[in-house]
């Protein structure tokens, strides 16, 4: 009678060579670590290291899991160059990745420098970087569907980049600048206030005056 062996199973992963290999091979990769979803449990902003909770539990030999520990002053990506960088205000319960670097980086965090790793420690979650991600419950209005969008959650304050324009939308903006310099043509469908003086052309409104007229007691006409 020949052997009869059922399809769907391989006989090297119950016993031989093979099949201890990939046994030993698998407890070394439940060692290693790469990138899991995580939590922000605290932020420092100024410092931009955050304390942060994997999401994904461990699983016991027993079949049972176990929340991961917290990590610790974990660096937080922010984005920038060039002198320039984008900053947000991460609170606990904001989700995100945390990502292993291959190598020990402590000592390159207090230096910047090019260095040594401090430990042989490899693929761990204790040299992690976290890389905010909303991943969900934030708004998104119907007509920036197909533009790039930069918004607060709720969507009531976003800049959209159109395809033809950019669109501001919020109850209020405000400009803080010595001078702000348009280009173009300037339209406001509602009220213009200018408290500090108006000036058009080079005559400031406030001191503008006319020659050749009386005062009286009647009202002028509207402007020439």
């Amino acid at each position: 009678m020949s052997d009869y062996t059922i399809p769907s199973h391989d006989p090297a992963n119950t016993g031989g060579l093979a099949g201890t290999l990939r046994e030993v091979f698998k407890k070394l990769m439940q060692g290693v670590d790469d990138m899991l979803p995580a939590k922000i449990v605290g932020y420092d902003r100024r410092r931009n290291v955050a304390t942060v909770q994997p999401q994904i539990m461990m699983l016991t030999t027993e079949n049972r899991t176990l929340s991961r520990p917290p990590l610790a002053r974990v660096p937080v990506l922010a984005l920038g160059g060039g002198g320039f960088v984008m900053s947000f205000p991460l609170k606990p319960g904001n989700t995100g990745w945390i990502k292993a670097s291959d190598r020990d980086i402590s000592l390159y965090l207090q230096s910047g420098g090019e260095v040594g790793p401090n430990t042989q420690r490899l693929h761990s979650f204790a040299d992690g970087l976290f890389i905010p991600d909303v991943m969900h419950g934030y708004t998104l209005a119907d007509e920036d569907k197909a533009n790039a969008v930069l918004q607060s959650a709720d969507g009531l304050v976003r800049v959209a980049l159109w395809s033809d324009k950019l669109k501001l939308t919020a109850p209020m903006v405000e400009f803080d600048a010595a001078n702000v310099h348009c280009t173009g043509n300037l339209t406001a469908d509602g009220r213009v206030t200018g408290r500090g003086g108006v000036t058009f052309g080079e005559t400031p409104a406030e001191t503008h005056r006319h020659d050749g007229v009386q005062r009286g007691s009647d009202t002028s006409g509207g402007p020439v």
